[in-house]
């Protein structure tokens, strides 16, 4: 299988069903493709632990693969329109973090009083981050994400700021 690097290329011609852009970043690759629309956020699909179902770009419609979540490091989920209804009160944070073999900075939003240890969060191990920059720790390239969905077991190094 050839999967692709990131790239914000539509949805081969041949695939009919709707689909959304993803990026999915692994300890030793960087995918771009598509998944199937959903009414929930991918933060609350990851917390399933189900495998996160997955078009590599260029892939034919009969070539999706199931990637487990525990290998999973990051996403740069598909937009999700906003609902203003279920926002609650969130005290934002600005983190900086190692990710297995990248460097993140991005703003937590925590229910009050999980500021004081961001790992409070580990009973849902995805944490998604706002107006967030990541790259290879070892490159100084960066890209930049609106939502970043970090996963909390593979991160070390994390301080605010």
């Amino acid at each position: 299988m050839r999967l692709s690097r990131r790239g914000d290329k539509p949805p081969p011609a041949h695939v009919v069903e709707p689909l959304e852009p993803i990026r999915v970043l692994l300890q030793d690759a960087d995918l771009a493709g598509f998944v199937r629309p959903s009414t929930e956020r991918t933060t609350d699909e990851l917390r399933r632990a189900t495998p996160l179902s997955f078009l590599p770009a260029g892939a034919g419609p009969g070539e999706w693969i199931e990637i487990p979540t525990r290998q999973v490091l990051m996403v740069v989920p598909p937009p999700l329109a906003r609902r203003p209804w279920k926002r609650e009160d969130r005290v934002q944070q600005r983190v900086t973090m190692r990710v297995g073999p990248y460097a993140v900075v991005g703003t937590a939003h925590l229910k009050p009083g999980q500021e004081g240890d961001l790992v409070l969060r580990a009973t849902h191990p995805f944490m998604p981050l706002t107006d967030a920059a990541f790259g290879r720790a070892d490159e100084h390239r960066r890209h930049r994400a609106e939502t970043l969905i970090v996963n909390l077991s593979w991160v070390s190094d994390l301080r605010e700021g």
